[in-house]
C-alpha cells in the first residue's frame, strides 16, 4: 500500500479586524441664551461595523478618561446633564463610541457638545397635607418638588422651622417619591421653651436618618406660641426653588385627659364649661380641643377642619399622646363616627375614654355600633300607637347593682333621647325611666330596656347616651364622674 502527502499551506494576506465606527443623530448644536436646551436631554446613536456586528456602545459625559465610561446595549436614552454647581448655563460634552464583536472599540467615537441652560425647581405645600391652625405635639406637612430638568436633577429638600438662616434642615429625597414627600415632626409640649422635633418620613411614620445613618432632628419649635414651617428645593446646580411657608400653633399638652368638645350647638361653650367644673370637683384639669365645626349632612358630617387632614399616622399618633379623652358632643352622626378608625392608637397604648353624647334615632346598621358598646336602640312594633320616647323632669338615673351609690336625677323633661341596649359582655352602668309619647296624646311605660350607661367588655370605654349636664338635679354628677371615670376608668390628672 502506498501513501501520498502533501505540505501545501493557506496562503494569502490576513485581513485584520476593522474598528467599528459611531454616529450620533446631532452632529452639531448651536443655541445660546434664551434658546440653550434644559438639562434634561434624549440622546440617540447607532453604530456599524464593515466585518462583524455591534455589541454594545459606551458612553462618557464630560469626562472622557478610561474608568469614566458607561456600557449599555441602548442606542437611545434620556439624560439628565450635569450643570456645573454655581453655574446658569454650561456646556455639556456627550460622547459615545461602538463596541463590535471582537470587542473592539470605535478610537474615535461621535462626540457633542450640548448647551444646556439649568432651570431653577419649584417647590408647592400640598395643602391637604398641612396643619390646621393649631395643633398639639405632632405636625406634618406635605410638599412636591418639581423641576423642568427633570426630578434626578434635585439634589435635596431642606425644612426649617421659624429660622431660615441657620436652622435649614435636609430631607431625603428619593425619585421613587415621584416628587410628593410627606413628613412629621413630633417635640415635646409638656413643657415651656424651645425643642427639637423628630422628624417622621412617610405614612409608615418611619424616623427620618442622614446619609450617616444619624437620626435627623428639626430644631427652634417653639411652645405656646405660632410657628412658621419652610420648604425649599436645591438642584445639582445649586439652584435653589422658591420657599414655601405655612404657620400654626402649637399647643401645649397640661394634663393626662384631653377634652374633646364636638358639640356643634349655639350653647355649646356654656355645656362645656360645666362639664370642666363637674371635672374639676374630682381634680381634672383637662387639654381643650375644640372640633365643633360644621355641620351634619346627609346624615353625618365630614370629620372635622380642626382635627389634622391626615389621619394615619398624624391624627391617630397625636391622640395616642394622652391617656384619657372625655369626649362630649350634642349628636351621635358628628365626629364620634369616625372614632373607631382615629383612636385606634389611642386605644393600643392603653387609653380609657368617656363618651357622652346623646343617644337619638339611628339605622340599626349605624356604623358606630362598631364602637359603642351598644347592641340596639329603642324601638317600637309595626301598628303601634307609640311615636316617640321621652324622659320626665325629676326622673331617677339609677345604677346598676355595685356600680355606684350615686343617684343622678334629670332636671328637665328631655325628648328624643332614645333608650340603649348593652351589647353581649359590655357592663349595664345606669338606667332611667323612659316612657313613649303616642297617637292619642298620652304618654305610656316603656319596658323593653332602659339603659341610658354601659361599660365596653375592655373596660376602656363608658358611653353615657343622656346630657350629663341636664341630669344634675340633685347636684351629684361629680360624685357619679368620680365612680366612672376614676374608679372604673383609672382616670388621672
Amino acid at each position: 500500500m502506498t501513501f501520498n502527502s502533501c505540505e501545501d499551506s493557506i496562503s494569502g494576506d490576513f485581513n485584520e479586524n476593522q474598528a467599528p465606527s459611531t454616529f450620533l443623530t446631532i452632529e452639531q448644536i448651536n443655541r445660546e441664551g434664551d434658546f440653550r436646551l434644559s438639562s434634561q436631554i434624549e440622546i440617540t446613536w447607532w453604530g456599524v461595523d464593515s466585518d462583524g456586528f455591534i455589541t454594545g456602545y459606551e458612553y462618557a459625559i464630560n469626562d472622557t478618561s478610561e474608568n469614566s465610561w458607561t456600557f449599555t446595549t441602548r442606542t437611545d436614552s434620556t439624560f439628565i446633564l450635569p450643570i456645573t454647581e454655581g453655574l446658569a448655563e454650561d456646556d455639556v460634552l456627550f460622547k459615545v463610541r461602538a463596541i463590535d464583536n471582537d470587542n473592539e472599540r470605535d478610537p474615535v467615537g461621535a462626540r457633542l457638545v450640548f448647551p444646556i441652560v439649568n432651570t431653577s425647581p419649584r417647590v408647592s405645600l400640598n395643602l391637604t397635607e398641612t396643619p390646621p391652625d393649631s395643633l398639639f405635639s405632632i405636625a406634618s406637612f406635605g410638599w412636591s418638588v418639581s423641576d423642568l430638568d427633570g426630578l434626578g436633577n434635585i439634589s435635596r429638600t431642606e425644612i426649617a422651622v421659624n429660622d431660615t438662616t441657620s436652622g435649614w434642615v435636609d430631607v431625603p429625597f428619593s425619585q421613587a417619591d415621584d416628587g410628593r414627600l410627606f413628613i412629621s415632626l413630633e417635640f415635646d409640649n409638656r413643657t415651656p421653651g424651645t425643642k427639637e422635633a423628630d422628624l417622621y418620613i412617610g405614612r409608615s411614620y418611619s424616623r427620618g436618618v442622614d446619609e450617616n445613618n444619624v437620626p435627623i432632628t428639626v430644631p427652634n419649635i417653639e411652645i405656646d406660641t405660632e410657628n412658621t414651617f419652610y420648604v425649599r428645593a436645591i438642584d445639582a446646580a445649586g439652584a435653589r426653588s422658591n420657599v414655601e411657608s405655612i404657620s400654626w400653633y402649637v399647643k401645649p399638652q397640661n394634663s393626662n385627659v384631653l377634652f374633646i368638645n364636638d358639640d356643634g350647638s349655639s350653647n355649646s361653650l356654656t355645656k362645656q364649661a360645666a362639664h370642666l367644673v363637674f371635672l374639676d370637683e374630682i381634680g381634672i384639669t383637662p387639654d381643650l380641643w375644640l372640633i365643633n365645626t360644621g355641620e351634619v349632612t346627609q346624615d353625618k358630617i365630614a370629620l372635622s377642619d380642626q382635627f389634622p387632614t391626615v389621619v394615619d399616622p398624624t391624627l391617630k399618633n397625636t391622640l395616642a399622646k394622652w391617656d384619657h379623652i372625655y369626649w362630649i358632643s350634642e349628636d351621635i352622626d358628628r365626629n364620634i363616627t369616625y372614632a373607631l378608625d382615629i383612636t385606634s392608637e389611642f386605644f393600643a397604648e392603653g387609653g380609657s375614654m368617656f363618651v357622652n353624647i346623646p343617644m337619638k334615632g339611628i339605622s340599626q346598621r349605624d356604623e358606630i355600633f362598631n364602637f359603642l358598646p351598644v347592641d340596639s336602640i329603642g324601638y317600637f312594633d309595626e301598628g303601634s300607637i307609640q311615636t316617640g320616647f321621652v324622659i320626665n323632669t325629676n326622673s331617677d338615673i339609677v345604677p346598676e347593682d355595685g356600680v355606684s351609690d350615686v343617684v343622678a336625677r334629670t332636671q328637665s323633661r328631655q325628648v328624643g333621647v332614645f333608650p340603649i341596649k348593652p351589647i353581649a359582655g359590655s357592663t349595664p352602668l345606669y338606667t332611667t325611666d323612659f316612657r313613649t309619647t303616642t297617637l292619642i296624646g298620652t304618654t305610656l311605660d316603656y319596658t323593653r330596656f332602659e339603659n341610658i350607661a354601659v361599660e365596653n367588655q375592655e373596660g376602656n370605654l363608658i358611653y353615657l347616651s343622656m346630657d350629663l349636664t341636664l341630669i344634675n338635679q340633685n347636684g351629684n354628677v361629680p360624685e357619679l364622674l368620680q365612680d366612672l371615670l376614676i374608679g372604673r376608668l383609672n382616670f388621672n390628672q
